[in-house]
């Protein structure tokens, strides 16, 4: 599909460039409201930190241009969420339209191998005591990957011949293990990682044309895909992933475009979509993304599969050494809210990922939590952002089958919260954007070249930074004064969900606001609906992704929540993913599964 200068995307620019100019005042000026130091009350069945109580509002700081504005905003807001609305429903009729008339392509079984459906953990164990061979794994992989990727177009680079040397080599010595060779807990399985991580002898291209053309082989590898060969586990592939891994859609990765296993219509997320892609579709049972704002979750969300964001500050569970570019693990911000994660198939495969990945033991990961006495939960629905798309039906009620379940399942009292300045995320995000080193468009003269350069592929910048960017010059705090102010008010959110949840709370939220989006629409739509995955990445956080079955009735993509715990509980996490696996079906496939092969793949694991 191609817009190039067309009519229609003259008109879809046009309405972009009118939302922000009428809304994103707004976003620079609205920032603080005055009750949002108060603490937790509860006020009509629903825990509110936004009660007035008889305080005085914090002294304003910002420049009596921008209160103007905020008083101008104020005053039509009812108009200028009309106007957003209105955006959005052009946008998503446009492309519905156009799509109405694609085919629709889904990933296929009829060739599909009943080992591709055994779990890693017990893959592994099926292998240390000689009831598995790892080179029949690997083969049944290598044949799944060729497949998928004819269709899906989701992998940069193949290692076959090296998996196959090494799974023979596990099947010759598995009867000669010494006790550390045996404990390793990913002996003889598959792997994928994403192509931003080092893997020696590999061209870290990152999604990049010059990286591409002209990119040395990495002389190591990352410390996560080291960790995971250390337990034992065998690469199969790397996966694709955007332009500098920087989209949550993958329409410009130098490899072309990546599509979407449930809808070849629609991308698999981003950035870390060749991974959600490939493990969806059988052809991956773990893999390692990457997350600075959503790019485990979206993907995992888009491809009905589980994604785990961990802690990333003030410490990294996960080690973020090894990914392009550099500067994103050197230089603050991005260090701030880059981090590695596993992205898997299914809950009982986080466990094992996320120790392996941060160098840990599985026990730290593997807890069984007492739901009914040792658990709380609480949930968000609407977020007050005004240029964001509002909440679809089918992502709120996902969120409300979970609410429910695990109150009717646990008899919990599942509390709705309240966080205003949940809903200031653009701010709080623009107090450091991406990186320092990130193109910022100063004259509103550019907005439009910048634009087409970066749709027809002339660009080396991406769409999501060139967006931020644009909002970031909106946002932004103009001096060190309101630099600290925000970071104040990023402390005082931190601070407020922190202590609410404890060590035995989890906030249950949408991940995306509405279904993922068909190619080509992420440009106008994509950067204003991160609302929901930027709050973990800000606060330092662990954020899961699990997805809610079955299907959408109205688009048949998956559905999915998204969980946030307190740092470094992503124990926690982990078990409540395992429970709506359980209550939910888990992994969402694409296509029709016959039930014959999960059958086989049943037989297997009862060894």
């Amino acid at each position: 599909m191609c817009f190039k200068f067309s009519t229609l995307k003259l008109i879809l620019f046009a309405a972009f460039c009118f939302n922000i100019l009428c809304v994103q005042s707004a976003e620079h000026s609205t920032t603080i409201s005055a009750g949002d130091d108060s603490t937790f009350c509860y006020k009509n069945g629903q825990i509110s930190c936004n009660d007035f109580n008889g305080a005085k509002p914090e002294p304003n700081i910002y420049p009596s241009v921008a209160m103007r504005r905020y008083e101008f905003i104020r005053t039509f807001y009812p108009v200028l969420r009309f106007i957003a609305n209105a955006y959005f429903l052009l946008v998503d009729a446009v492309f519905e339209l156009y799509n109405a008339f694609q085919p629709v392509e889904q990933v296929g079984w009829s060739t599909a191998n009943p080992l591709l459906f055994i779990p890693a953990n017990k893959a592994a164990a099926l292998i240390r005591h000689g009831k598995l061979k790892s080179l029949d794994l690997i083969d049944a992989y290598i044949a799944r990957v060729k497949e998928v990727n004819e269709s899906l177009n989701v992998a940069a680079h193949f290692n076959f011949e090296t998996a196959l040397k090494e799974a023979a080599a596990v099947d010759k010595n598995i009867g000669q293990l010494d006790k550390t060779e045996r404990e390793k807990p990913l002996y003889g399985v598959p792997f994928t990682s994403k192509d931003n991580l080092w893997v020696k002898g590999f061209v870290t291209v990152d999604g990049n044309k010059w990286r591409k053309q002209y990119g040395t082989p990495a002389e190591r590898d990352a410390k996560v895909v080291a960790n995971m060969k250390a337990a034992g586990a065998i690469l199969l592939a790397i996966s694709v992933l955007p332009n500098g891994g920087m989209s949550t859609a993958c329409d410009d990765s130098v490899y072309g475009i990546a599509k979407n296993p449930h809808d070849s219509r629609r991308t698999p997320g981003g950035s870390s979509c060749g991974e959600g892609a490939l493990i969806s579709s059988a052809a991956s049972l773990c893999g390692i993304g990457n997350d600075i704002c959503g790019s485990v979750r979206v993907p995992a969300y888009a491809n009905g599969i589980f994604g785990l964001k961990p802690t990333n500050y003030p410490n990294h569970v996960i080690d973020s050494d090894g990914i392009e570019p550099q500067e994103l693990t050197t230089v603050q911000p991005a260090m701030r809210k880059l981090t590695n994660g596993p992205m898997c198939r299914y809950a009982d495969d986080l466990a094992l990922a996320m120790a392996v990945l941060a160098g840990k033991s599985v026990s730290e990961y593997a807890v069984d939590i007492d739901f009914a006495n040792n658990f709380r939960l609480f949930y968000v629905e609407d977020l007050n952002v005004l240029i964001g798309q509002p909440l679809q039906n089918e992502q709120r009620e996902a969120v409300r089958k979970v609410k429910n379940h695990f109150e009717y399942e646990f008899n919990l009292s599942v509390q709705k919260v309240d966080f205003p300045l949940m809903s200031r995320v653009y701010e709080l995000w623009g107090l450091d954007g991406w990186s320092p080193q990130m193109p910022k468009p100063m004259h509103l003269s550019d907005l439009a070249s910048d634009f087409f350069e970066i749709y027809a592929g002339e660009s080396n910048q991406t769409f999501w930074s060139w967006e931020f960017e644009v909002l970031r010059n909106f946002v932004a705090p103009k001096d060190e004064e309101e630099k600290a102010f925000v970071e104040k008010k990023i402390e005082k959110l931190h601070r407020q969900i922190t202590e609410l949840l404890g060590r035995d709370g989890v906030l249950l939220l949408p991940l995306w606001p509405s279904t993922i989006v068909y190619h080509h629409q992420e440009p106008f739509t994509g950067v204003f609906n991160n609302y929901y995955i930027e709050v973990p990445n800000i606060l330092g956080v662990p954020s899961l992704a699990a997805p809610i079955g079955p299907k959408s009735p109205t688009t048949n993509m998956p559905l999915g929540v998204q969980l946030i715990a307190s740092h470094d509980n992503e124990a926690l996490l982990i078990a409540v993913g395992r429970e709506i696996e359980r209550a939910f079906g888990g992994w969402v496939a694409p296509g029709k599964v016959p039930k014959g092969m999960a059958n086989d793949a049943k037989k297997w694991t009862m060894h």
